[in-house]
């Protein structure tokens, strides 16, 4: 009966990734209520009303050949990948039974990931309200339970800290958006967790700059969104975190 509950919400977390997309496109072209909520769904380019059937959730990706059935507009990856990557994320909560300010930050993750796509960069206003809100629930835990939570706010203090200086010397940006989002995730993980994060975290954006310089679409000093990237690790962690928490055990002792 959980594995099936836990289907059922994977499903229903690619309709909520869908929906939110759709939400973020809108208000960040600029549009008004109600009609963000209101207009029928269309397509990006030539306002072609979408029936149905392209609205599925990474299926009418693959079927439409992730082209607009009118136009040819070619629908970017970003979308079904996110919309797994979020019903994935939903799933794993539910499945394994972890704290409910996880939800909240996957959607975190998921909003700021759409901004940092386009703009390289995340809105000060996001970045701000979870920082409160990793703060608010950090306080909150440890009034609630009158004690502190295991969490990672010095190592991820320092890690940023670090980050930054280097960010400086080497005159590499690093946006400092990135850098109090990491700052943030010490307020809400634990150490094994928040290093199982770091370790995949880096391992992905590493090999993800890689590819980009061998297919010449980057080279070393171009700055790439890193947001996408985090909010896919932390995906990939809620899932394998048991043995990443054993990897990270023999090798820091931690």
């Amino acid at each position: 009966m959980h594995l099936y509950i836990t289907v059922v919400i994977f499903f229903l977390g690619l309709a909520v990734a869908s929906f939110l997309n759709a939400l973020l496109y809108r208000i960040d072209n600029g549009y008004k209520y109600p009609e963000i909520f209101l207009k029928g769904s269309h397509c990006e380019k030539c306002n072609k009303q979408l029936h149905w059937y392209e609205l599925i959730p990474i299926l009418s990706f693959f079927i439409f050949k992730a082209k607009c059935t009118q136009c040819g507009y070619k629908v970017p990856l970003y979308y079904p990948i996110t919309e797994f990557f979020l019903g994935l994320s939903i799933a794993s909560i539910y499945y394994f039974s972890l704290p409910i300010t996880f939800y909240i930050l996957i959607l975190f993750f998921f909003s700021m990931s759409y901004f940092d796509r386009i703009y390289k960069g995340i809105p000060k206003d996001i970045v701000h309200i979870f920082l409160l809100y990793s703060f608010v629930s950090f306080v909150i835990y440890t009034v609630v339970y009158k004690e502190i939570q295991e969490n990672s706010i010095i190592f991820a203090t320092i890690f940023a800290s670090f980050v930054f200086l280097l960010s400086k010397t080497l005159k590499k940006k690093f946006g400092l958006g990135d850098l109090l989002v990491m700052f943030s995730l010490g307020f809400l993980l634990s150490l094994p967790f928040y290093l199982s994060f770091l370790y995949v975290f880096l391992f992905i954006a590493l090999i993800y700059s890689l590819i980009l310089i061998a297919l010449k679409k980057a080279t070393i000093r171009t700055s790439i969104p890193l947001l996408p990237l985090m909010f896919i690790s932390f995906s990939l962690v809620l899932i394998f975190k048991e043995q990443l928490f054993l990897i990270l055990e023999k090798i820091l002792f931690i």
